[in-house]
């Protein structure tokens, strides 16, 4: 039991506690980095020495390594944070001594310093009683016992707190193995904010976050919220598991297809259908939903390869694979250098058309806006996104409706709230988005929100952006808005396109800053509306100044 008395608590004094308390968070810290390295350093022991006693042993002995180091972090932690508790409940309870004690005083109570009992003054008691006034003190002073036992309780836990925390060489420090993280706690997260979910994430043990990646990396590489660095090893998985997956498929097909071809040569159809009214033409169903289903998984496997060669081109900047799935048309979330780290973040939205298959055109674009705001930056750090996170319209009577773009607006204003949730830096990075054809149209829907999360937006070759005026933006101020159409863009041919999607935001009165771009050739117009990114066309320059913050 805690000897604490009332002039020990008159005495308290919190900053040696919050010192404390800060070298504890400090150790914590220290150790939550050195085992992400340990893990990260050490996961692949198995599969490079995969044979053998000694292997064996140097495996066994690195998940031992690995538990303790990660298991550490939480009882470091719980210390840290038992000091900072004590520090703000003992100067409360002082608060309240202090306000007791002075009254007392000023009544002529004497107060034991131990205990906090009060007794009244020899002129209270004269007629056999105390007065109202002194009866209203003495109701006050009769707490203070209580608030030394408070202090008392407090200290009491505070050292148990240490207690069952601290190393001992009987025990070690860390030993014990916290559970798993399972699918349901993480699916819960997709309904949090993404500031909740990397505060959620940031209070797992290293270990913790090591299993979510290794047994849910679909749900892991999905949370905006989530550090890059996590989401890129968990999507790498998910890459590769579905490559495995079409490969698989696709030789399925192929082997189906040409069974029933040899079937429909030889006679046999019978024998491949015995129950249908008519054989032959179920095998020919059969054939024709076998080729649709393979026409698909070629170019799904060709936008794999490019975002894969991307991912592992060791004569180029780094990038994080951010987001994918092969579902459907697929998605693909891809940067150049680590968002989180870096001072000026772009993300590119493409539009019309876009799909797994043809990521790889969209990661050259990203890359040649990665390298012109490298430049353009000097010594600031850059990262360029392609961020094709959404459905986009397959063909360009799907754009001429507003369906695609209320679908991706919100997702893509979850994903920039997420780029500021996992932010690594004593000051906030510039992040501007840039929209292409319909991915323009994407953003607008985004920026009508207040709370859409950008520096800048930039609308390149727009059909328009759901809105007339730069004012309908609400979450962007008139000068933040940046646009760009060529002369000769085919964009400015789609008919009816300004009433279905409002006016083109590089006119004059939608109120945007409009910068220049090459006007393209009259003879290709639908060349000029992806000539944005060609060498020497003024519109590269002008993004990579809006990107870095020094465009006028």
């Amino acid at each position: 039991m805690s000897g604490l008395t009332l002039r020990d608590v008159l005495d308290f004094r919190p900053d040696p506690w919050h010192e404390s308390a800060q070298v504890w968070g400090r150790l914590a810290q220290g150790i939550d980095d050195a085992a992400e390295q340990l893990i990260r350093g050490s996961r692949d022991l198995v599969h490079v020495w995969p044979d053998g006693r000694a292997s064996a042993a140097a495996v066994g002995k690195g998940e031992t390594l690995r538990a303790e180091v990660s298991n550490a972090y939480n009882p470091a932690r719980r210390v840290a944070d038992a000091l900072e508790q004590h520090a703000y409940a003992m100067v409360g309870l002082r608060r309240q001594a202090e306000e007791i004690v002075a009254a007392a005083r000023v009544a002529g109570y004497q107060v034991d310093m131990v205990t906090g009992a009060t007794a009244p003054p020899p002129s209270a008691d004269m007629a056999g009683g105390l007065d109202r006034s002194s009866r209203a003190t003495e109701s006050v002073l009769r707490y203070l016992p209580t608030v030394v036992e408070y202090a008392r309780a407090q200290d009491d836990a505070t050292a148990n707190a240490i207690a069952v925390n601290v190393p001992s060489p009987r025990v070690g420090f860390g030993s014990g193995q916290l559970g798993g993280v399972s699918r349901g706690v993480l699916e819960a997260q997709a309904g949090r904010s993404p500031a909740e979910v990397h505060a959620w994430w940031e209070s797992l043990t290293p270990l913790q976050q090591e299993q979510a990646l290794r047994e849910f990396p679909d749900l892991v590489g999905q949370l905006d919220g989530i550090p890059i660095s996590d989401r890129d090893v968990a999507n790498r998985s998910v890459l590769e598991r579905d490559r495995g997956l079409i490969q698989q498929q696709l030789s399925e097909i192929e082997a189906r297809e040409e069974f029933l071809w040899k079937a429909l040569q030889q006679g046999q159809v019978l024998d491949v259908y015995p129950e249908a009214e008519d054989p032959r033409a179920a095998l020919e169903d059969e054939l024709r939903r076998l080729a649709s289903e393979r026409a698909e998984l070629p170019g799904k496997l060709r936008g794999i390869d490019a975002i894969t060669t991307r991912l592992n081109d060791p004569g180029r900047p780094d990038a994080y694979l951010i987001g994918f799935s092969s579902d459907g048309d697929g998605r693909a979330i891809v940067s150049v250098g680590n968002p989180d780290t870096a001072e000026n973040v772009l993300t590119y939205v493409p539009g019309t058309g876009e799909q797994l298959s043809s990521a790889g055109a969209g990661l050259v674009r990203t890359g040649i806006m990665a390298d012109d705001a490298a430049w353009a930056a000097g010594g600031e750090k850059t990262s360029v996104v392609y961020w094709y996170g959404y459905d986009a319209p397959d063909s360009i009577s799907d754009a001429g409706g507003e369906a695609y773009a209320e679908g991706g607006g919100p997702v893509l204003d979850r994903f920039q709230t997420g780029l500021r949730a996992t932010h690594d830096g004593e000051v906030p990075s510039r992040n501007t988005v840039l929209g292409h054809s319909y991915g323009s149209t994407v953003i607008g829907h985004a920026a009508r929100g207040s709370d859409f999360d950008a520096d800048a937006v930039v609308f390149v070759g727009s059909p328009g952006v759901g809105v007339d005026h730069v004012s309908d933006l609400a979450g962007l101020r008139p000068d933040q808005v940046w646009a760009t159409t060529a002369k000769h863009d085919v964009i400015g041919l789609v008919p009816d396109w300004d009433f279905t999607h409002g006016k083109d935001p590089s006119e004059a009165d939608f109120g945007a800053r409009v910068f220049r771009s090459d006007p393209g050739s009259f003879l290709d117009m639908t060349g000029a509306h992806s000539a944005y990114w060609d060498d020497d066309n003024p519109a590269r320059e002008n993004i990579a100044d809006i990107v870095t913050g020094q465009a006028r």
